[in-house]
């Protein structure tokens, strides 16, 4: 445990230039909702869709978003340098001439990172970029290991090469969809045929995602998919098989995982079926579910203890395969015919930080954050311990 003479000031990063947007709003309202305030002051850092950064307070009123330009012109707008002098300080930002002063005063700070925004220019990798070049603990995967989780085809090539068994897929680019359409659906309607699944390559929420039964309906789900990403992904629908989640929590060798689910509504979940119901948190704010509905799902899964084992084993296995950190919910198709399995997809850092399944498994929200960023200060240490220069310049001609 790491023993901190005062609370940790947690910079809460969520919003962003993504059409989960939302879903990150609700995410981090969830979270700040549920920190220990004995041991940590949230520091809200709001991305709007614009891509400027904002902090202050009202930030951390969840009803404050229902007028989105009210909130933004109450808030102050910050950027961060991005080097290691940086210290995790917040600058303030004047829309039309930059940096404030010649001085860049400096309004808020953070000590450790927690990136919470769902989708693109987050959730990919991009915003942990940014701490490492600025040198900073931050919660969650590294840089490498958010990209593969976020895409998807990358992500189901690296567990493939594990050894773990994976849903089969067909990729489409947006250029070959633009230049001969007709070619396009019928390549799909061949492999993997109907009925299908068609899903852009590195979204999740549900957002893009449609079930095609007919070709009636593929042209539209793939010009609906296509308006998301440069590329599409199309897969055999399993209509058999039931959907089974479990959830890992750690770093390297030392991870664990929770007890299993089973989502029970049909179909594809929407938006709102995942994310839209609510609950007190501990700073007293009302926080959406982030997540499905509780009514939709059943936990502990119900399936035979053998089963359930191999799906832990397999869920820490495709943790460690990608270099996941933090926190990731794996999620399986089952065939109880058969009880075999394939892992669908991994959703790393932010997701649905998979709270409900490590509450079941006796370890509460509040500790679950805890842990979340005791592990990012370790792993920042243990990076400051390695040497990332070496003391000599070439250029001056002399050896080192």
């Amino acid at each position: 445990m790491i023993t901190v003479a005062e609370p940790l000031k947690v910079g809460v990063f969520f919003g962003s230039r993504s059409v989960e947007h939302e879903v990150s709003v609700i995410t981090a309202q969830q979270a700040i909702a549920a920190m220990p305030a004995d041991r940590f002051v949230p520091v809200p850092v709001y991305i709007a869709k614009s891509g400027a950064w904002y902090t202050g307070d009202q930030l951390l009123q969840l009803d404050r978003y229902k007028d989105i330009d009210r909130l933004i012109a109450a808030s102050t707008r910050v950027t961060m340098r991005p080097d290691p002098s940086s210290g995790g300080e917040l600058l303030e930002v004047d829309g039309r001439r930059g940096l404030l002063g010649g001085s860049a005063r400096a309004v808020a700070r953070f000590d450790v990172a927690m990136p919470l925004v769902h989708g693109s220019n987050g959730e990919d990798g991009t915003l942990q970029g940014l701490f490492e070049l600025a040198s900073l603990p931050y919660c969650g995967c590294d840089v490498a290991s958010a990209a593969i989780s976020m895409d998807k085809r990358l992500s189901r090539t690296t567990l493939r090469g594990a050894g773990i068994p994976v849903l089969d897929d067909v990729m489409m680019s947006r250029e070959r969809w633009t230049h001969n359409a007709d070619a396009v659906c019928a390549e799909l309607a061949h492999q993997p045929g109907f009925p299908m699944f068609v899903k852009p390559r590195r979204l999740g929420s549900s957002i893009g995602v449609a079930r095609v039964d007919g070709d009636g309906e593929l042209r539209t789900a793939l010009e609906v998919a296509f308006g998301y990403d440069t590329s599409i992904l199309a897969e055999p629908a399993q209509d058999d098989s039931i959907e089974i989640n479990c959830s890992v929590l750690g770093a390297g060798d030392d991870v664990r995982a929770s007890v299993c689910e089973q989502p029970v509504t049909r179909g594809t979940l929407s938006y709102a079926d995942k994310y839209l119901s609510g609950e007190k948190g501990k700073r007293g704010a009302k926080a959406p579910a982030g997540g499905m509905k509780s009514s939709q799902r059943i936990i502990p899964a119900p399936i035979s203890e053998g089963l359930t084992n191999r799906i832990q084993e397999t869920a820490m296995a495709s943790f460690r395969a990608i270099g996941a950190a933090g926190v990731t919910r794996v999620d399986f198709l089952v065939s109880p015919a058969s009880d075999s399995f394939v892992v669908n997809e991994l959703n790393t850092l932010p997701g649905s930080l998979s709270f409900y399944l490590w509450e079941a498994s006796g370890l509460h929200f509040d500790a679950l954050l805890a842990r979340l960023i005791e592990m990012a200060i370790a792993r920042h240490r243990e990076q400051q311990a390695t040497m990332s220069s070496i003391d000599t310049w070439l250029l001056t001609g002399r050896p080192a």
